[in-house]
C-alpha cells in the first residue's frame, strides 16, 4: 500500500473481442438456422436423395470459411439442429438433428486435418462430399442396428443415395467455397 492507484485489470481489447465472439457465434448460428429454412422450403423436384446438399453445403462452407472458430461448423449446426424441432420445418426425422451435429464434427474434423493443401478449393469440395455423406452412412447405420430402412433406401437401394449425397456435398461446397475465394480476390484488387 504505497497510496498509488491499482491498475485495472479489464483492458478493453479484452471486451471487444468478446463482443465480436459473440457477434461470430450469433452469425453461424444464423446461417445454421437460413440453411436448414431454405432446405425445408426450397423444393427441388429432381426426386434425387441428397439433392439440398447444393444448398445447404454451401452455407455450411461458407459458414465454416468465414469464421476463426474452430468448431465453427458444429456451432452452425447446432444452429440448424435446434431451428429442426419448430413444428412448421417439417423435419419428420427424429435422428436428423444428430446426424446433422455429426456432420458438422466430421466437417470441422476433415477441414482441420487438410488445413494447407497445394489445392484448397478441391480439398474443401471433397471435404464436403464426405461431410454431407455422413447423412446416408448414418442412416444405413441406423438399418443394420435397428432395421428401420429410410424411403430413399428403399427407392434406390443403398448405393445411389450414397453416390448422389457426395456428389451434391461437393456440388455445393464447391459452390460455397468458389464464392468465398472469388469475394476474397476481388477484395484484393
Amino acid at each position: 500500500m504505497n497510496g498509488n492507484l491499482s491498475q485495472k485489470t479489464i483492458s478493453k481489447a479484452y471486451q471487444t473481442n468478446t463482443i465480436s465472439l459473440v457477434l461470430e457465434v450469433l452469425m453461424l448460428i444464423t446461417l445454421g438456422i437460413s440453411a436448414i429454412v431454405i432446405r425445408s422450403y426450397l423444393r427441388i423436384p429432381l426426386g434425387i436423395p441428397g439433392r439440398h446438399g447444393l444448398e445447404f453445403m454451401a452455407i455450411l462452407i461458407i459458414a465454416r470459411r468465414i469464421s476463426k472458430i474452430p468448431f465453427a461448423s458444429v456451432i452452425a449446426m447446432i444452429g440448424a439442429t435446434t431451428f429442426m424441432f419448430v413444428p412448421f420445418i417439417g423435419i419428420k426425422d427424429p435422428l436428423l438433428p444428430v446426424i446433422y451435429l455429426v456432420m458438422g464434427i466430421v466437417l470441422d474434423v476433415l477441414y482441420f486435418a487438410f488445413k494447407n493443401p497445394a489445392n484448397r478449393l478441391a480439398i474443401i469440395s471433397l471435404i464436403g462430399g464426405i461431410a454431407y455423406m455422413v447423412i446416408p452412412l448414418s442412416r444405413i447405420g441406423i438399418f443394420l442396428f435397428t432395421g428401420f430402412v429410410d424411403k430413399s433406401f428403399v427407392k434406390a437401394g443403398f448405393i445411389i443415395p450414397v453416390l448422389s449425397h457426395f456428389a451434391f456435398g461437393v456440388a455445393g461446397a464447391l459452390l460455397g467455397a468458389g464464392l468465398i475465394f472469388s469475394i476474397k480476390r476481388i477484395q484484393k484488387k
